[in-house]
């Protein structure tokens, strides 16, 4: 598993890379885990896993990772 810090709100998070498209984020309070998917067009949407929509929280958070991983 690769593990990296993003910043968010001024804050830094810790990313937890699963796998290729699953990221565990450890937030205050409690761990989310993210799920990318690519829709037909090509572009990323970042899902709470179990979920299938994506909120502004997931989107925010998915291309601060998708940023970072960019760099790498």
């Amino acid at each position: 598993m690769n593990t990296f810090t993003i910043d968010h709100k001024n804050s830094p998070l810790t990313i937890e890379q699963a796998d290729k498209h699953r990221f565990k984020v450890a937030l205050p309070g409690r761990t989310l885990v993210l799920f990318l998917k690519q829709d037909n067009e090509g572009a990323n949407h970042w899902f709470e896993d179990g979920t299938d929509n994506e909120t502004p929280e997931t989107k925010e958070i998915g291309i601060a990772i998708d940023n970072y991983l960019a760099k790498q």
